[in-house]
């Protein structure tokens, strides 16, 4: 069902360097605090940058910092420094300043790449109930700065029509991938996770239009598919929350699946999360992407532990998930920080184990993961 969209994915870069001769801009992205309506409404090409996540990229980002750091931010590093199409194509970049993964490297993106960089400073808010005014207008004020500088890039002026119409695409987009994942929690379910997994990674590369054409085909398609035989059951059910997850990060997922485990729901921002709520259309533009970035289920840079374990525990919920795999990167202590809160919550609340798996992209941890996942799993089935 999914494998025209995997395959539109393998042809991006060449469909991407076709637009950038036909005379369009390309804009990436790291954190999902940058509003993709914004680089849409100024008629550039929004690339949120999950691709490239590998061993030798991760490598070749060593040469510029330190080994110590980020996974994620030595692989953006090392996939430019290698030309990498998606990160080679780039006229600029958005980097939300959050985690010092990302204040790191924004800094080393300037020294190191000749394109344009352009930083969103993201308040450090709990919730909107004890959101001080002063965050939310710094906030406003980050996002109208963005929206200069991609005025500026590209020339064109993002008025509030083509902004106000670009939110409504987006909100479609967001509309059929929350779809997928309801179809994901059915008994049977329709897809699996894992496939509506690497649909949202598509969603992330592909031409935007193209992708919400194929998101409507998956979704009529299911509509009209009929439910086939439940499982035994006899599979684990897990769901997985914590880092980026991206797409050639496939580790940990594989390990859970070889060992007999089945993924069935997930909390990351490369997922679930990101999809999750829509920008109103009752308030002025800006506002309602303030509204929506800055009060959407929020990462651990943010403070709002409470919010984000409730997001974690209804996931697992509707899920019927039987344990939980916290995911961190090495070097991510926002995340890492958190799991026995989260750990102590899910037992308490649901009755369900977690399990702690700190990894890089690196083939060196592969058995102690394996065996990890393994005795989590035997723990799940009773043996």
């Amino acid at each position: 069902m999914i494998e025209t969209l995997m395959e539109m994915v393998k042809e991006r870069p060449e469909s991407i360097k076709q637009s950038k001769r036909d005379g369009l801009k390309v804009v990436g992205y790291l954190c999902p605090y940058i509003p993709e309506e914004l680089i849409t409404a100024a008629g550039m090409i929004p690339i949120r940058m999950v691709s490239g996540s590998s061993y030798e990229a991760m490598h070749a980002g060593e040469q510029y910092v330190k080994p110590y750091s980020c996974p994620y931010v030595r692989s953006c590093i090392g996939n430019k420094a290698n030309g990498e199409p998606y990160y080679d194509l780039l006229d600029a970049l958005c980097v939300a300043c959050t985690c010092d993964g990302m204040k790191n490297l924004q800094q080393y993106w300037r020294r190191y790449f000749d394109i344009p960089v352009y930083t969103v400073g993201v308040p450090q808010t709990s919730n909107r109930f004890r959101t001080r005014q002063q965050a939310i207008e710094y906030f406003r004020g980050e996002l109208r700065q963005l929206r200069r500088s991609l005025e500026e890039l590209n020339g064109r002026e993002i008025s509030d029509r083509r902004l106000r119409s670009s939110i409504r695409f987006h909100n479609l987009i967001r509309a059929r991938m929350r779809r997928l994942y309801e179809y994901t929690t059915s008994e049977p379910p329709l897809i699996s996770w894992r496939e509506v997994f690497k649909i949202s990674h598509a969603g992330f590369l592909l031409d935007r239009v193209q992708f919400l054409e194929e998101a409507t085909r998956i979704v009529e398609a299911l509509k009209s598919s009929r439910r086939t035989k439940a499982e035994n059951g006899s599979k684990p059910r897990l769901v997985i929350y914590g880092s980026l997850m991206s797409f050639e990060d496939t580790k940990v997922l594989d390990l859970a699946e070889n060992a007999g485990g089945k993924i069935v729901g997930d909390a990351l921002c490369t997922g679930s999360r990101f999809w999750r709520k829509d920008v109103a259309l009752d308030v002025p533009s800006i506002d309602g992407l303030v509204e929506r970035y800055l009060h959407n289920i929020p990462c651990a840079y943010m403070t709002d532990t409470t919010m984000r374990l409730n997001y974690v525990v209804a996931r697992a919920r509707e899920s019927r998930a039987q344990g939980l795999i916290y995911y961190t990167l090495k070097s991510c202590d926002t995340f890492r920080s958190e799991f026995r809160i989260f750990e102590e919550a899910l037992r308490k609340e649901l009755g369900i184990p977690a399990l702690l798996i700190e990894t890089e992209y690196s083939p060196a941890d592969m058995g102690t993961t394996r065996t990890k996942i393994e005795a989590f799993l035997e723990m799940l089935r009773g043996i």
